[in-house]
């Protein structure tokens, strides 16, 4: 299936070579996290909040769960906290590891036979599409991330 695209096995990346979102956001410090590129651009920090968004969103939908269960909001593009300090950034990198591991497990225990299913939407997508979905939306998000760590660092030694 697309575990190992999602959530490659320790010590291994990403086929295609470059970080996984959680390998992005290694060494991101809170100052990093925060920066936008443009003042209608998002962070690094709204980034992963919205990554750890839609993880809880096929992963509620895989498992049947109710609506309404994320701890943040707006949920789409939930907003960063008013308090932008270490424990709060790890804080919201932790929700992000904890809902790509609960949507890591969901793959990991999904019957590949129901890949084709209807996954229950008025959308229309299969169980197979919500989790490719997840591993391009990830992988999106965190090639945006690296490449918005190195903006920041080239403005930083400027």
């Amino acid at each position: 299936m697309t575990l190992g695209l999602f959530h490659p096995p320790p010590g291994q990346r990403p086929w295609h070579g470059g970080a996984s979102a959680l390998g992005a956001l290694r060494g991101v410090d809170p100052d990093t996290a925060i920066w936008k590129p443009a003042p209608d651009r998002h962070s690094i920090w709204e980034l992963a909040l919205h990554i750890a968004y839609w993880n809880y969103a096929v992963w509620r939908r895989v498992g049947g769960e109710a609506r309404g269960g994320f701890p943040r909001s707006p949920s789409n593009w939930p907003a960063p906290p008013t308090q932008i300090d270490a424990s709060a950034w790890k804080r919201d990198r932790t929700l992000l590891r904890d809902y790509h591991d609960r949507l890591s497990e969901a793959m990991r225990a999904f019957d590949p036979g129901r890949l084709e299913e209807s996954s229950g939407g008025r959308d229309g997508y299969t169980f197979g599409d919500l989790f490719m979905g997840a591993v391009l939306h990830e992988t999106y998000h965190a090639g945006q991330i690296q490449i918005m760590k190195r903006i920041y660092a080239s403005l930083s030694r400027a």
